[in-house]
This record gives C-alpha cells, sequence and structure tokens, in this order.
C-alpha cells in the first residue's frame, strides 16, 4: 500500500519502469527509481524485470501479486496476466531450454501457469491454470494442464 502512494508522482508502476530501464544506476535520481520499483515489487510479492520487454501495457486483474517475470522476456499486446505465473529464463546453459520466452499478442495466462526457457507462445493463446510450458506453442492454441488443443478463434 506505501509502494502504491510512492509510486504515483511517477504515473504508475510501468511508467517507473520505464524510467529504471532508461536511467544511468550511478546517479541518485536513477538509485530513488530502482529503489521504489524494487520496494513496489516486494510489496507486492512479485519480481518483475524493468528489463522484461512489453508491446504494450499487460493487463493484469489482480495487480502484479506474486507475478515473475525474470530479464530479457518478450510480451505482446494486449496480454492477460494473472496471479501466480512465472515466465522465466533458464540460466543454466547447457540445459536444452536455456534462453527467456517470447510471447505473442492478444494471450492469457492463468493464475499459477509456468513459461519456462526458450519458448516462443503464438498469438492468441490460452495458458490454462496451473499449465506448465516448456515448448513452443502455436498461435489459436489452448493448452491446459495434460493437453493441448488448437482452437478457432
Amino acid at each position: 500500500m506505501i509502494a502504491r502512494l510512492l509510486i504515483k508522482p511517477f504515473g504508475d508502476i510501468w511508467k517507473l519502469k520505464e524510467l529504471c530501464k532508461k536511467g544511468n544506476s550511478a546517479g541518485l535520481k536513477s538509485r530513488i527509481h530502482h529503489f521504489l520499483y524494487h520496494y513496489y515489487q516486494y510489496e507486492h510479492g512479485s519480481a518483475i524485470s524493468f528489463d522484461a520487454e512489453f508491446a504494450g501495457t499487460p493487463i493484469l486483474p489482480h495487480g502484479t501479486k506474486q507475478i515473475v517475470i525474470t530479464k530479457d522476456v518478450k510480451i505482446g499486446k494486449n496480454c492477460v496476466i494473472f496471479q501466480q505465473v512465472a515466465i522465466q529464463e533458464e540460466y543454466l546453459e547447457n540445459s536444452k531450454f536455456f534462453g527467456s520466452p517470447v510471447i505473442g499478442d492478444d494471450c492469457y495466462i492463468y493464475p499459477g501457469a509456468k513459461i519456462i526457457g526458450n519458448v516462443k507462445i503464438g498469438n492468441h493463446v490460452i495458458i490454462g491454470p496451473n499449465a506448465v510450458v516448456t515448448q513452443d506453442i502455436p498461435d489459436n492454441t489452448r493448452v491446459c494442464v495434460g493437453e493441448q488443443k488448437t482452437i478457432a478463434l
């Protein structure tokens, strides 16, 4: 709650995120931006890297509550991301999943879903609750725990 008040002069968390990305990390102003951004994340139990790229402001029905998005992740326009979602890079260089996810436009990522490693998620994809995605998903696909189906849109 306090963090929300502290970032109000900057507009919103997404504007502050952009200030963090642009800023010179050595300057006092930049350090304040980083501190406030990380404090907001801490207060909401989330970790959204300011290096993650969003084509537009994501739609977060429950705010940033418990959302993890690591650096180098790319997320398209009009993506809806619910609580307790992890979209994260695989850091182990010798892993077959090494790299970061790229998510297309108009995707829905429901609560508890995990997208891990160098995967490409197409446009108009629905990732159901608690699904774990470790492979590429084509456009117009619904992914549920234990199944994957193409849907007509």
